[in-house]
C-alpha cells in the first residue's frame, strides 16, 4: 500500500510543487498464502455455482409464537374491529344450522297424519328463512369487511416495520443473509400472514361455530339419533386428518425441492459466463431435473394417496345419511318421533359434518400465518449492532477537521471469520492529504474505508476521527460527514 501526500507549499517561488511518497505497512495481514486461501475459497464459490452445489449451512430453530402475537403491531381499533368480526364469524356460523330447525317445522308442516299442509306453518317457516337470510347476509358481509381491514393494516404496518428495521440493520448483518430471502419475508410471507388474520380467521370461527351449534341442535332434537351419526365420526377424522398430515409434509418436501431446483438454475443463469467457461451446462441441466423430479414423484404419490384417502371421507358422509335416515325412518314408524324431529335432527347433523371438512384448511392457514410471522419476528427482533436509526446517541461535535487515525486495528469479515483482512494495523492520515491505497485484491482497502464509515466494528483496536474514537459519535452524524463512491 502506499501513502500519497501533496505538498501544497512551493520550492523557489517558480518550480513545481514537491510529491513525497510515504511507504507504509500493507494492511493486510498475513502474506500470499492468505491471499492464495482467499483466492482457492473464491474459485470454489464459483464452480459451486456452476454445478448448482451449495454450501448448506442448518437453519436456526424459530421459536413459535402465540396466535396473540400476530397482531404485534395492531391498534386498539384493530383490537376492536377483530373482536365484531369474530363475534360477527361466529353469529353467521351459527346461524346456518338453524335452517335445520325451519325445514324441519316445514317438513312437518307437509306430513299432516290427515294428509292435509298447515298452510300457516309453512308461511312462517318462509318467514323465517327469508329472516335467517338477510341475517347470514348481514353477519356474512360485516365479519369479512372486518377481518379484511384489520388484516389490510396489520400488513401495512408489518411491512413498514420490518423495511425500516432491516434498513438500519449494520451491514454485517446483510454478509450473512441472502438479500432475495429478505424480498420474500416482505412479499410472500407478508401475505400469508394477511390470509391467515383475514377471512381464513373469519372462516375458521365460523366453520366451528358451525359444527358446534350443528350438532348441538342435532342432539338437542334427536340425541340417539344424532349419537348414531356421529359413530361415523371417527372415520372422517381420522382420514382428513391423515391426508392433510400427509398432504402438509409432501407438499413441504417438494417445495423444497422445487426450491432447490430453482436456486440452481438462478445461480446457473447468474453466472452463465462461469458455467458455459467450465462447460459445465449438462451438469447444470442434470442438477436441476434431479431435484424436479423428486418433486415431480412426490406429487404423483400425493394424488393417488389423496384420491384413495378422500374416497374414503366422501364414503363416511354417505355412510352417515344412510345411517340416519334408516335409524330416522325406524322411528317414525314406530311412533317414537315426528318427521319434523327426524329431520331437525338429520340435518342439524349434516349441516355440521360439512362445515367439519372446511375448518382443517382454515387452521392450517392460521397456522401458516404464525409460522410466516415468526420468520419475519426473529428479523425484528436481532438488534443491530450498528444502528444509524438511534439519532439521540452518540456525540455530534460541532466541526469536523478531518485527521483519520488507525490505531492497532484488527478485522475479519462476520461471513469469513477465518480469514484475517487488518491485523494490528495502524496509520494516521492528516486533515487535508489525498492518500491512495494501493495493493492486491482482498489486501484490506475498501476494508478501511467500511470501518471508517462504520459499516463494521473492529475486533480489536479503534479507529479515530479528530481524536475521537468513531464508536462515541452519532453514527447518522459521522456518515453525513463522509462521501463516499465506491468502485462498484
Amino acid at each position: 500500500m502506499a501513502l500519497a501526500t501533496a505538498d501544497p507549499g512551493c520550492n523557489g517561488g517558480s518550480s513545481a510543487p514537491q510529491t513525497e511518497y510515504v511507504q507504509v505497512a500493507t494492511p493486510r495481514a498475513g502474506g500470499a498464502s492468505d491471499i492464495n486461501d482467499l483466492v482457492a475459497s473464491k474459485v470454489s464459490d464459483i464452480k459451486a455455482a456452476a454445478t448448482g452445489d451449495s454450501v448448506v449451512t442448518p437453519e436456526e430453530a424459530v421459536p413459535t409464537i402465540a396466535f396473540s402475537a400476530l397482531y404485534r403491531y395492531g391498534t386498539p381499533l384493530d383490537k376492536l374491529l377483530l373482536a365484531v368480526g369474530v363475534v360477527m364469524a361466529g353469529v353467521n356460523g351459527a346461524l346456518f344450522p338453524c335452517m335445520a330447525l325451519v325445514f324441519g317445522d316445514a317438513i312437518g308442516a307437509f306430513a299432516k297424519p290427515n294428509g292435509g299442509v298447515d298452510r300457516d306453518a309453512i308461511d312462517s317457516a318462509a318467514l323465517h328463512f327469508f329472516y335467517i337470510a338477510i341475517a347470514l347476509f348481514v353477519t356474512d358481509y360485516v365479519a369479512f369487511v372486518l377481518f379484511a381491514n384489520s388484516a389490510e393494516r396489520q400488513m401495512k404496518a408489518l411491512r413498514d416495520e420490518a423495511l425500516r428495521h432491516m434498513l438500519h440493520m449494520d451491514i454485517g448483518w446483510y454478509d450473512g443473509t441472502d438479500p432475495l430471502q429478505l424480498s420474500s419475508r416482505l412479499t410472500g410471507d407478508t401475505v400469508k400472514i394477511k390470509e391467515g388474520m383475514g377471512q381464513k380467521l373469519g372462516d375458521s370461527v365460523k366453520f366451528t361455530c358451525q359444527f358446534c351449534a350443528g350438532y348441538a341442535i342435532g342432539f338437542v332434537r334427536g340425541w340417539d339419533m344424532s349419537l348414531i351419526m356421529a359413530c361415523v365420526m371417527p372415520f372422517m377424522v381420522a382420514s382428513l386428518g391423515f391426508l392433510m398430515t400427509v398432504m402438509r409434509k409432501r407438499a413441504t418436501h417438494s417445495q423444497q425441492m422445487y426450491a432447490e431446483a430453482g436456486a440452481v438454475a438462478e445461480e446457473t443463469l447468474g453466472s452463465i459466463r462461469t458455467v458455459s467457461s467450465l462447460n459445465a451446462e449438462k451438469l447444470a441441466i442434470a442438477k436441476y431435473n434431479a431435484r424436479a423430479s423428486v418433486a415431480e414423484q412426490d406429487n404423483i404419490q400425493v394424488a393417488k394417496l389423496s384420491s384413495s384417502v378422500f374416497g374414503l371421507f366422501l364414503g363416511s358422509i354417505w355412510l352417515m345419511y344412510a345411517a340416519g335416515l334408516w335409524y330416522g325412518g325406524s322411528k317414525v314408524a314406530h311412533a317414537k318421533a315426528s318427521p319434523a324431529e327426524v329431520f331437525q335432527a338429520f340435518f342439524g347433523v349434516l349441516m355440521g359434518t360439512i362445515s367439519l371438512a372446511q375448518i382443517s384448511p382454515n387452521i392450517s392457514a392460521v397456522a401458516e400465518a404464525k409460522g410466516a410471522a415468526a420468520q419475519i419476528y426473529q428479523i425484528l427482533d436481532t438488534p443491530s449492532a450498528i444502528d444509524a436509526s438511534k439519532e439521540d446517541e452518540g456525540v455530534v461535535p460541532d466541526a469536523c477537521a478531518g485527521r483519520i487515525e488507525a490505531v492497532n486495528v484488527d478485522f475479519t469479515y462476520p461471513s469469513r471469520p477465518d480469514v484475517q483482512i487488518l491485523s494490528n494495523y495502524s496509520v494516521t492520515i492528516e486533515s487535508g492529504q489525498t492518500v491512495a491505497f494501493v495493493g492486491a485484491s482482498g489486501g484490506g482497502k475498501s476494508t478501511l474505508i467500511s470501518l471508517l464509515e462504520r459499516f463494521y466494528d473492529p475486533a480489536d483496536g479503534s479507529i479515530l476521527l479528530d481524536g475521537r474514537d468513531i464508536k462515541t459519535l452519532n453514527v447518522k452524524w459521522l456518515r453525513s460527514q463522509i462521501g463516499l463512491v465506491s468502485q462498484e
